[in-house]
């Protein structure tokens, strides 16, 4: 990894939740292959913070727990400051070994992508319980087509940034687990160049959340980005399902009629109804489509002649020895 220039550090982003008991290693790990580490303590009931920050990270707080994306945007609003070369984040349960940050930022800091993903099915065979492969295969999968984007491991959480992803990815989940779904799809919108990284991981404790709540939670937000970023491919599927169910319907007519010379009026009129809804639900599709990509010009357009940060909601501390003040957000850091 090329060393980086004092204006321009390689940063280490953590976001964290209760993550007292590996977050001090985790920290002091990442230490050593960047310039400085920040952990995002997203309403932690437990000693995330004050460890984090005894081992060396900078510590942007949230005084109650608001999900990873909205742990992920206080993140970047900080780093954004700070004008990094590069941005690795991985996840603070110790899953994932620090020693594959350079590798994971060797794309970025050669100029070669804008967001690489560490992939855990890229060359690396680690010990993955099969629960979890059957798991993470299934949202790959469904967040590839969905996105139009491909990769092997899309629920991966370790990834790097450059300076035009932090600029444009900014993320709307609902306080889940969809964040890096949203990132495949905010990909496409924003035409960052996307590469994979292999890593190795280590699964030493049973999952603390329910994996089967969890892919839920990710396939909701998977469906609503849909319906949100690509609404002619959700509309043409909700078209096709009425306009399949119409046609059967009316074939189904059809040949009751050659069979009893009467057609039921009710059921002529639903069948008439489901095709008709079915391409006005198409044809708001294309609308929508055509509208939301003047919109996304539109908002490419402000975003080149913005250069203000704003982070709302948050503080930062450090073992302080000076304090620092920026409109609402309380800032420590050392002289």
């Amino acid at each position: 990894m090329d060393a980086p220039t004092p204006y321009q550090p390689t940063i280490a982003v953590i976001p964290a939740f209760n993550e007292a008991r590996f977050i001090g290693s985790v920290v002091l790990a990442a230490r050593a292959y960047v310039d400085q580490v920040i952990v995002v303590d997203d309403g932690s009931t437990d000693q995330t913070a004050a460890i984090a920050c005894k081992a060396g990270a900078v510590v942007v707080q949230h005084q109650q727990n608001r999900g990873k994306a909205a742990a992920v945007n206080s993140a970047f609003a900080y780093v954004r400051q700070l004008n990094p070369l590069a941005v690795v984040m991985l996840d603070g349960d110790g899953q994932h070994h620090a020693s594959d940050i350079p590798s994971v930022l060797a794309p970025i800091c050669r100029g070669e992508a804008d967001i690489v993903v560490g992939s855990r099915y890229c060359g690396i065979q680690s010990s993955i319980p099969a629960y979890r492969k059957v798991g993470q295969f299934g949202l790959t999968a469904i967040t590839n087509l969905a996105s139009g984007v491909q990769v092997s491991d899309s629920q991966s959480g370790f990834r790097a940034f450059s300076r035009a992803a932090l600029t444009t990815l900014s993320f709307t989940g609902d306080g889940g687990f969809s964040i890096e779904s949203e990132m495949q799809f905010q990909v496409r919108d924003h035409a960052l160049r996307i590469t994979e990284a292999p890593i190795n991981v280590t699964y030493a404790e049973k999952a603390k959340r329910n994996p089967f709540a969890q892919g839920w939670q990710v396939l909701r937000g998977i469906a609503g980005m849909v319906r949100q970023t690509r609404p002619l491919l959700f509309c043409a599927a909700v078209s096709a399902i009425l306009l399949s169910v119409g046609l059967i319907w009316g074939w189904a007519l059809i040949s009751s009629y050659s069979a009893r010379q009467a057609i039921d009026p009710l059921a002529g009129l639903l069948t008439i109804l489901l095709t008709v809804f079915g391409v006005v639900v198409l044809f708001a599709g294309v609308v929508l489509h055509a509208t939301r990509a003047m919109l996304v010009r539109v908002q490419h357009t402000l975003a080149d002649h913005s250069g203000s940060v704003q982070m709302d909601n948050i503080r930062s501390i450090r073992l302080p020895e000076r304090e620092q003040r920026r409109d609402d957000v309380l800032i420590h850091t050392q002289a």
